[in-house]
């Protein structure tokens, strides 16, 4: 009998004669040793992360990198999916090399690629799909939102005191990017 497989990232199912059956979870292999990225790998649908709704989760990122995102689209650049695993593994990403100000899918791919190599550095095997998540739609950049919290939940090993704006290393960002009171202060002035 043929076994058509198909959706590996979505647990690997195998049919057989028309019924389908889950494949077996694979023995060793080059991530038997890695649990970090396996684990960040296995994060499946049905997560706790992936039932957060939108405002806890821009509750979340606004706390632990003190900007002021008002909408989940507003990830779509990838500068803050960068700093998120930076906030999970201080140094993992290069930072120097975020373009907070990128307002352009051609501007934002460098982010990814930023973003890609930090995976790779981390053994986290885990498809970004850039071309949907530069569309800033909001479910696409949504649910790899959910992912990057969950992999937060299960994986940070960063220190509590983790200073987002130091880690952005005063390159220059937009209103959304600064922190709460940066633009109070800085709209007290603009009233002044």
């Amino acid at each position: 009998s043929r076994a058509v497989s198909g959706g590996s990232s979505k647990g690997g199912f195998v049919a057989h004669v028309g019924r389908p059956t889950r494949a077996p979870p694979p023995l060793g292999g080059a991530m038997a040793g890695r649990t970090m990225g396996r684990t960040a790998s296995s994060v499946g649908m049905m997560e706790g992360a992936f039932f957060v709704s939108r405002t806890e989760l821009l509750s979340w990122v606004n706390g632990v990198l003190q900007v002021s995102l008002t909408k989940v689209e507003q990830c779509a650049s990838g500068a803050v999916y960068c700093q998120i695993l930076d906030a999970c593994h201080p140094a993992a990403v290069a930072m120097r090399k975020v373009n907070w100000m990128a307002k352009a899918d051609h501007e934002f791919i460098p982010n990814y690629k930023v973003l890609q190599a930090a995976f790779d550095k981390l053994g986290i095997e885990k498809h970004i799909d850039v071309d949907k998540l530069i569309r800033a739609k909001y479910q696409d950049n949504l649910e790899f939102l959910q992912w990057m919290k969950c992999y937060w939940d299960r994986e940070r090993t960063g220190a509590q005191d983790y200073d987002a704006a130091a880690a952005r290393d005063g390159r220059p960002t937009p209103a959304w990017a600064r922190a709460p009171s940066v633009l109070a202060v800085s709209g007290a002035a603009a009233a002044a």
